[in-house]
């Protein structure tokens, strides 16, 4: 039983009496507050049905007023207040119009004690305010937790609907569309809109978690899902954003794939995404397609990429270490910049060193970096060079 209330156990004489003829006009009371629960939403829309909502009614009426007489509180209601709650974040009331309605129950009470207090009495009402007030806000309170504890569980239920239903869109790749509509629905997404995708490295899931969370706070259509133990986000796209908001996943490490052009195409930007994930995990910062494309590459070519790294690298490894060192840090800040005159620079060096460096690179490898398609092959080979 949950009926104490920090209040004097027995009230005085006339607030007992008014407390009993209300007993006996509860219809009369209970009416009054549905009349005016009607015409909150969702409650006039059906969100709960019309018998419980009578029932609650007449119900949590008849506990304040035991409560406000001292009476004793049968088992029947003991209850109460747990189930109401329950309810509300069951039906998804939310929770501001359901304090809002309950206390409401402090008017009904206050206005059915004025129409029936005397003269003579009324001072001793004005005096019993504060335990009539104890009662309501003993009553709220209890309806408030039960809602919290219940819309926690319903809260963790939706999400592991949401998780399975798009678990079934990765593992099907979208090939069925009525599970892409079912979540659309689930994730209240459109279908046709774009999305961004990205997934934490294994190593290092918190930033990403807390950047989702950052994103629902803030009212993005935004979904976490677990894939194979690292989580990935969906988020949906503000129409015409064109790719992803740099603010979205700033100092996030993660890998961010394409961006997926309809829901449809969010299984292989996930795949993608977790695949750009790991390596380089340590950095900052989301890695895209476009930044990572050698390791890539050099991942996938196995003992190919082997080959191609003798082939194209063959007669540097045979020069001084120090000399290699030089030689490759000016290529890659070429790479990177494409101006001799940026990585003089950058590296503190004349501009003709640079060019003779350039030289160099081109006699021991073939590849002359100021041609794109020389700089590409290079830099493949630079990604799948085991030996430095």
């Amino acid at each position: 039983m949950h009926t104490s209330l920090h209040v004097p156990v027995t009230p005085d004489g006339p607030l007992r009496r008014l407390v009993h003829s209300c007993l006996d006009d509860l219809d009369e009371l209970v009416a009054v507050f549905l009349a005016e629960l009607r015409s909150m939403e969702p409650y006039s829309s059906d969100a709960v049905p019309w018998p419980e909502l009578r029932e609650h009614a007449e119900g949590s009426m008849e506990l304040l007023l035991r409560l406000v007489g001292g009476l004793a509180v049968p088992d029947r209601l003991s209850d109460l207040c747990e189930r109401i709650g329950r309810s509300r974040a069951q039906a998804g009331v939310p929770l501001e119009v359901l304090l809002h309605a309950v206390r409401f129950d402090f008017r009904v009470l206050w206005d059915a004690f004025a129409r029936r207090v005397s003269e003579d009495d009324l001072p001793s009402l004005v005096h019993s305010a504060s335990r009539v007030w104890a009662a309501v806000d003993h009553h709220t309170t209890r309806i408030h937790l039960a809602y919290l504890a219940e819309a926690a569980v319903v809260a963790r239920e939706q999400e592991h609907q949401r998780a399975q239903l798009v678990t079934r869109l990765l593992t099907t790749d979208a090939r069925d569309p009525q599970v892409v509509a079912q979540v659309a629905t689930a994730l209240d997404v459109s279908a046709e809109a774009d999305f961004a995708v990205a997934a934490a490295p294994l190593s290092a899931t918190r930033p990403l978690r807390d950047a989702v969370d950052g994103l629902a706070a803030r009212g993005i259509a935004v979904h976490l899902q677990d894939v194979d133990r690292r989580p990935v986000l969906i988020a949906q796209l503000p129409a015409g954003a064109g790719g992803v908001p740099p603010r979205w996943l700033q100092d996030v490490p993660c890998g961010l794939a394409p961006v997926a052009r309809t829901l449809a195409g969010v299984p292989r930007a996930v795949r993608i995404a977790a695949e750009l994930a790991d390596p380089g995990a340590a950095e900052a910062g989301p890695r895209a397609l476009t930044d990572v494309w050698p390791s890539v590459l050099a991942g996938r070519l196995g003992e190919l990429g082997d080959a191609l790294a003798a082939e194209v690298f063959g007669r540097m490894r045979g020069i001084g270490a120090g000399e290699r060192s030089r030689l490759l840090e000016t290529a890659n800040a070429y790479l990177r910049t494409g101006s001799a005159g940026a990585v003089s620079a950058e590296l503190y060096c004349h501009r003709n060193t640079v060019l003779n460096r350039l030289r160099r690179i081109a006699e021991l490898t073939g590849c002359d970096l100021a041609r794109p398609e020389q700089a590409a092959l290079f830099a493949a080979a630079r990604a799948c060079d085991r030996v430095g």
